[in-house]
């Protein structure tokens, strides 16, 4: 059977029509899918029973399973989802300003990447999500919290750009306009760095919002923070960033977990300059978050010492914002997300 969550309206129409049903109904299905999120196609009663009937025998509509909700005290919330074969991830609902609300959605089980500060990459990597669980992450809050208007990042458990096709396609169906019809600009992808694939983005999702993983801006240092920087060399990524075609008043934002003697130094923030000062970039300094499988060698930097090192980029004409990581008391936070029966 065939999983229909995770079909282009395109590909849902050619389906229908080797069915012999009229082509209105593709999208017809797609939007009951997507924008209304029924579950069962019985739920669809404009449809005919005959018709209903049909569709079941080729095609399901899958399901996610919440096995947990955790709130911290900032309002974030985090949910464990089970999947169809028990493997477990981890999505986070943030809080915004004029209620507004980010969802922060995973794309694997686990991750091959193995950034030091990252709990996801101490679980390894398991496999790739499919179409339908990166989108049903978003559906399922959605529908729990009666949202309409989101955005959504793709930074939680997981290297997307490591799941291209998937997440590719689970973002191109989020936007559609029979579909969730989320814009274009409400949605963020952050990657560590996978220049062919950051190349191919180019032509497949062009003025998407783009995050860059940084953490360091010299290359030993990366290296040893992020051991895709020996693949995958900082002066390739950014090279490959300074052409991608970005919305209009956006800036690609690099993220900056900020470590105690290991990138908060004056060379840092030198480095950072010499990086950054051709970029129309923002730069996201986030205070690093402890986790039980966190090396005990890594320490976060001072409050102080952090806004020290903001401001004097800031006093250089660079764009830097303090990231105030929420939902760290439940493990929520930058960097923390990990399930131990995956």
């Amino acid at each position: 059977m065939i999983d229909i969550l995770s079909l282009y309206r395109e590909e849902l129409e050619s389906l229908i029509l080797e069915l012999g049903l009229e082509r209105y109904r593709a999208s017809q299905l797609f939007s009951f899918i997507h924008k209304h999120r029924v579950e069962r196609f019985d739920d669809i009663s404009v449809i005919k029973k005959e018709i209903r009937a049909s569709l079941k025998e080729l095609f399901y509509i899958p399901s996610i399973v919440c096995k947990k909700k955790t709130r911290s005290n900032d309002m974030t919330t985090k949910y464990l989802f089970q999947l169809a074969d028990l493997a477990n991830i981890e999505t986070v609902l943030i809080p915004m300003k004029d209620n507004r609300y980010t969802i922060c959605v995973s794309t694997q089980v686990g991750c091959r990447m193995g950034c030091k500060f990252c709990a996801t990459g101490k679980m390894g990597f398991k496999r790739n999500l499919t179409v339908s669980e990166i989108l049903l992450q978003v559906y399922y809050i959605l529908k729990e919290q009666k949202l309409k208007n989101v955005n959504v990042v793709y930074m939680g458990m997981g290297e997307p750009l490591d799941n291209y096709d998937n997440v590719v396609k689970s973002i191109k169906i989020l936007i559609d306009e029979d579909g969730c019809n989320i814009s274009k600009r409400r949605i963020t992808l952050s990657t560590c760095g996978i220049v062919d694939k950051i190349e191919k983005l180019k032509k497949d999702l062009p003025y998407i919002n783009m995050a860059l993983s940084l953490h360091c801006a010299i290359d030993e240092k990366r290296s040893y923070l992020m051991p895709i920087n020996k693949k995958h060399k900082l002066e390739d990524v950014m090279k490959s960033l300074s052409t991608f075609p970005m919305p209009r008043r956006k800036r690609i934002t690099f993220e900056y977990v900020m470590i105690k003697g290991i990138n908060d130094t004056k060379e840092d923030r030198k480095a950072l300059l010499r990086l950054l000062s051709t970029y129309k970039s923002k730069l996201n300094i986030i205070p690093l978050n402890k986790h039980d499988l966190m090396d005990a060698d890594l320490e976060p930097t001072e409050k102080r010492n952090i806004e020290e090192f903001a401001e004097f980029l800031r006093s250089k004409g660079m764009f830097v914002t303090i990231r105030d990581s929420k939902g760290s008391s439940i493990d929520a936070a930058c960097g923390m997300l990990a399930t131990k029966n995956s």
